[in-house]
């Protein structure tokens, strides 16, 4: 029998996935390394590979226990989307994203990886991620300040 964990609270999936902003913002960190590439001694070429660092690798699998990316989501789909696209390369609209659309986008990055290699190192590089994690930590800091339950459909509404 699959034991099941009772869902998290949005509180604790906020402030579990902010805790990774400092970390990817420190000097000096690396995302990961690009292996593989060279010709072994058969004339055999490894295939090239991009590995995670430890820290990458927390802060996936934390996306993926804190339900941060969604199982039961057309994910291929989505990523198509105006909003989707909007959310990717436009600041001020990722600026304005509810926790559901922050899900939905890292679900893309973080799935996508598996089919793209590096793809997650891409998103890191071009400031997707961190982008994603201090919207994260904003909806963190209104849910402390002003005792609000954001949402995860419609943005942040004020408990009453």
């Amino acid at each position: 029998m699959k034991s099941e964990r009772a869902p998290l609270l949005l509180h604790d999936r906020l402030a579990g996935l902010a805790a990774f902003l400092p970390v990817l913002q420190a000097q000096g960190f690396e995302f990961g390394r690009w292996g593989g590439g060279e010709k072994n001694g058969d004339d055999v070429i490894t295939m090239p590979y991009f590995a995670l660092s430890e820290q990458a690798a927390e802060f996936v699998r934390a996306a993926y226990d804190l339900g941060w990316v969604l199982m039961d989501f057309d994910w291929p789909r989505w990523k198509h989307t105006l909003q989707a696209q909007r959310l990717r390369d436009d600041p001020e609209a990722l600026a304005k994203a509810s926790p559901q659309q922050l899900a939905q986008l890292l679900t893309v990055c973080i799935r996508q990886d598996r089919f793209v290699e590096g793809g997650l190192a891409a998103d890191f590089e071009s400031g997707l991620l961190t982008a994603v994690l201090t919207r994260v930590c904003v909806l963190l800091a209104r849910f402390e300040r002003d005792r609000v339950k954001p949402q995860l459909g419609d943005g942040v509404r004020k408990e009453g």
